[in-house]
């Protein structure tokens, strides 16, 4: 749809594809956190807790639940990655004949979509963390420094804690390291 010329009509369809890409990745992200976390599926400790049953928990601060995290940005990206519309019509009076831009509307859109995949990664990182610690596996040389990173926010678990606020602080550091790069 043209807008007269001024905008790039190509732009606001390109953004909502990114943006479902990214709620795409979060649901990928969600999956392989529960898989690692199912000790059926991925053969490691359920819940990947160590030194006890995953019965034995409050509840409140194991790895078990940082899926539901997931799932928390997962439906968060999943609205932003919503069809953009065209504004309704301009009856200002101003007497301009196109109609206004919707690339302003879908880049806000992308950017909250995309904050989105980057928490759900952060996240599923903490837990492929909490997974090599639970097997005593050290990280490959080439991840060591980048799970050293994640390990410095949140600390392998060994016993139940409130996670809400490290995975809070890895979140904003995933976010400034991808801004990095």
């Amino acid at each position: 749809i043209s807008t007269g010329g001024y905008h790039n009509a190509m732009a606001t369809p390109a953004l909502d594809d990114l943006a479902a890409i990214w709620a795409d990745i979060c649901l990928l992200c969600d999956r392989h956190a529960s898989k690692l976390l199912n000790g059926k599926v991925s053969l490691l400790p359920d819940l990947l807790m160590t030194g006890r049953h995953s019965a034995d928990s409050d509840g409140h601060g194991n790895v078990g639940y940082v899926p539901m995290a997931i799932t928390g940005y997962l439906e968060q990206a999943k609205l932003a990655a919503q069809r953009t519309f065209i504004p309704g019509t301009e009856s200002a009076g101003a007497g301009q004949d196109d109609v206004a831009t919707t690339a302003f509307f879908a880049w806000t859109k992308e950017a909250t979509a995309g904050r989105c995949v980057d928490a759900a990664m952060a996240m599923l990182a903490m837990i492929a963390s909490q997974a090599l610690h639970v097997t005593e596996r050290t990280p490959p040389p080439t991840l060591r420094s980048f799970v050293d990173q994640i390990r410095a926010i949140v600390p392998p678990v060994g016993a139940d804690r409130v996670l809400g606020p490290e995975l809070a602080r890895l979140a904003e550091w995933f976010t400034e390291k991808v801004f990095e790069a």
